[in-house]
C-alpha cells in the first residue's frame, strides 16, 4: 500500500511539473495544454511509382498517393475503387490479400473483414516532411 502511495504521488508531482524537472518535453513545446494549438501544417504527398520498400516483413505496405479526396465509412470505402479484385487489374494496382477476407477464427468471408474495412487503420499516406522526433530504426539492409 505504501509504495501504491509513494508511486502516486511521484506521478502527481511530474504531472504538476509539467515533466520538465525529468527531461519530459511536450512536442508542443513550452505550449500551454490549455491553449488554442497553431493551424497544422500541410505537406506534400510523396507519391512512389510502384510503392514503398517495406522496413520489415509484415509491415502493412505504405500508400503511395494521396487519399484526402477518398471517403471510408461504413457505406463505402474509396480505396476499393481501384483495390477490389474486380478492378485491381483493370487499374494496375494490388487487389486486396486475402488475410482481408479472413475474420478472426480463420474463416473466409465473402467481403472484407469488418476487422481490416477501414484501411487507414494500418495503411498510412507518406508527406515530404521533416520527422517531428529524430529516428535510428533501421529496416531490411
Amino acid at each position: 500500500m505504501r509504495k501504491q502511495i509513494v508511486t502516486l504521488s511521484l506521478s502527481l508531482a511530474v504531472f504538476a511539473l509539467g515533466g520538465s524537472a525529468f527531461g519530459v518535453e511536450s512536442l508542443r513545446g513550452d505550449q500551454d495544454l490549455t491553449a488554442a494549438s497553431a493551424a497544422p501544417v500541410k505537406y506534400k504527398v510523396e507519391v512512389v511509382q510502384g510503392g514503398f520498400e517495406r522496413s520489415y516483413k509484415e509491415q502493412p505496405p505504405m500508400i503511395p498517393h494521396g487519399i484526402d479526396k477518398y471517403s471510408i465509412d461504413l457505406r463505402q470505402n474509396g480505396c476499393l475503387k481501384c483495390h477490389s479484385e474486380a478492378t485491381a487489374e483493370k487499374e494496375n494496382t494490388k487487389p486486396t490479400p486475402e488475410s482481408h477476407f479472413l475474420d478472426r477464427d480463420g474463416n473466409k468471408l465473402d467481403k472484407i473483414s469488418p476487422r481490416r474495412y477501414f484501411c487507414n487503420q494500418c495503411h498510412t499516406v507518406q508527406v515530404e516532411g521533416d520527422p517531428l522526433v529524430v529516428n535510428v530504426f533501421k529496416g531490411r539492409q
